[in-house]
Order: structure tokens, then sequence, then C-alpha cells
């Protein structure tokens, strides 16, 4: 199993007590407390990948159970943001065509046998956006209503980048097969 995929299992765990904390806070100290477990989740994340890549414990189920990790977290994060603020569903249904898309791409690259590699720099930039921000919104409940709208604009205008940008890669490895470590696509479907 190893430290980074316990690190992303724990992730994968704090997900319900997140959204728990989250959607029953109803002081401030509850608020702050949904915010520092979102806090953990995302250090665990930086944490899990910087062990595997130092200590050279990457290993094939880390690289499912990560992005997987990754995703439910950020789509707790919208759920439960959507909840707590209902016209703002547009970030979740965002997400969920994004990573939608993703996913059915990634699928018909694996069955033609593509040669697929990691997140690319603004998969990573949309995720540290994602977190700043959203970490933010959940820890601070005395923002107006207008400049939670704004900020989760922001957040999704990254994610529309972030999956915009993907799109050339998975374009040219459908038709060339392989791409180079500048051009490849996500590690699998469910890849930033």
């Amino acid at each position: 199993m190893g430290i980074p995929n316990i690190l992303s299992v724990c992730r994968i765990l704090l997900i319900p007590v997140f959204l728990w904390v989250y959607l029953t806070a109803g002081t401030p100290g509850g608020f702050l407390l949904a915010a520092g477990i979102l806090l953990i989740s995302g250090l665990t994340d930086l944490l899990d990948g910087w062990i595997a890549r130092r200590f050279h414990m990457v290993t094939a189920l880390g690289r499912v159970l990560d992005p997987v990790a990754d995703k439910l977290t950020q789509a707790a994060v919208c759920t439960g943001l959507a909840i707590r603020y209902p016209q703002l569903t547009f970030l979740l249904v965002i997400f969920i065509l994004k990573e939608l898309l993703m996913l059915i791409g990634g699928f018909k690259l694996l069955r033609k046998n593509r040669d697929i590699a990691g997140a690319r720099w603004f998969g990573k930039l949309y995720t540290f956006v994602f977190y700043v921000i959203t970490l933010f919104v959940v820890g601070h409940q005395g923002l107006s209503e207008q400049t939670v709208m704004i900020l989760l604009l922001i957040t999704a205008g990254f994610m529309v980048f972030s999956f915009a940008m993907y799109i050339p890669m998975f374009l040219r490895l459908n038709k060339k097969g392989t791409a180079s470590e500048d051009e490849s696509a996500p590690a699998d479907p469910a890849q930033k």
C-alpha cells in the first residue's frame, strides 16, 4: 500500500467528514473547522505526490487512487457549495461536464493504447486556484453572495481553461498515438 496510497485513502475518508461538518455548521467555528478539514485534504494531496516521487513510491494503484481522491474531493466541495448556495449550482454542473468529457476522452485514448502521461501545469494551476478560493468561501460565511459568486466564477473560469488546454492534447494523441512529455494527456481518465 505505501504511505502515498495511505494518504490518498485518508483524503477519501475525509470527504464525508468535510461534507457533514460543512453542511451542519452553524457558527463561524464550524465553518472554520470545515475549511481546516479541506486544507488538510489539500496538503495531504501535495504530500502524497511529493513522497511518491521523492522516494520512488509511485505505484499503479497510486496512479488511480490519487486522481480519484482529487476528483471525489472536488466533487464533494462543489456539491457542498451548491447545497449552501443553490444559485451557484453552475460550478457543480461545469465540474461534472468537465470530468465526464475528460473521462470519455481518456477511455477512448486508453482503448487505442495511446501513451498517456501525467497532469500538466494548467491542471495543477486550476487545482491550486480551486483549493485557495473554496477554502476562503467555506471558511468565511460572512461573505456577501455577490463576493461568493465572483470567486466561484473565477474558479469556474480556471476549470474551463484547464479543460480547454487539454483538448488539443487529446486530439493530437487520438490522431498520432503518442505525445511528448509537454504534449501528453492526463495519466488516467480521472486526472486533472
